[in-house]
């Protein structure tokens, strides 16, 4: 009994933590501000993640520079017309961005579509000075991708938006 009785209590210790860390995972934030700090987190960050899906609905994903236009998740990237992830958003135009803070707790996902655009006067309304020395002639050698947002997934230890401490489910916004 004294065994049952040991896995009894350690039971209620468990549970007990349980219910105290999800009462107490993350303080309470209004949409506004989860957003302000998502936009802190995707400012600070100097390159982000870019998922896509290949032809087999195997995601791809690769280190990219974005421009992050404004803060209302207007961002776009830049590529070669002949790279993989445009054949892969003509496909199939689902996409992820994932932004990491340098703090080491704290990031924002990005889930939406992209949209390929070709257009010169839309390239150098967008363009990033970072991006020129790799592409020598605007009309030919690039493309831009624009990202449309649809949800957004954030973590911030700093501020304490934290998972789920059951399920790690991040705190999401739908746009």
């Amino acid at each position: 009994n004294l065994m049952f009785f040991k896995s009894y209590i350690s039971h209620l210790i468990v549970i007990l933590f349980m219910v105290i860390s999800i009462s107490s995972f993350s303080q309470e934030y209004s949409k506004k501000n989860i957003i302000d700090i998502a936009n802190s987190i995707i400012n600070d960050s100097h390159s982000c993640v870019f998922i896509t899906l290949d032809s087999n609905n195997k995601p791809t994903s690769r280190l990219m520079d974005p421009n992050i236009y404004n803060n209302d998740f207007e961002i776009y990237l830049v590529t070669n017309p002949n790279s993989r992830k445009v054949s892969h958003i003509r496909n199939d135009n689902r996409i992820t961005l994932n932004f990491s803070h340098n703090d080491g707790g704290s990031y924002v996902s990005i889930n939406g579509t992209a949209k390929l655009i070709n257009e010169l006067d839309q390239k150098k309304k967008y363009w990033k000075s970072d991006w020129t020395p790799y592409y020598k002639d605007l009309n030919r050698d690039c493309i831009l991708i624009k990202i449309n947002p649809k949800s957004l997934e954030i973590v911030s230890t700093s501020n304490n938006i934290l998972s789920n401490p059951l399920t790690w489910e991040p705190t999401t916004i739908i746009f």
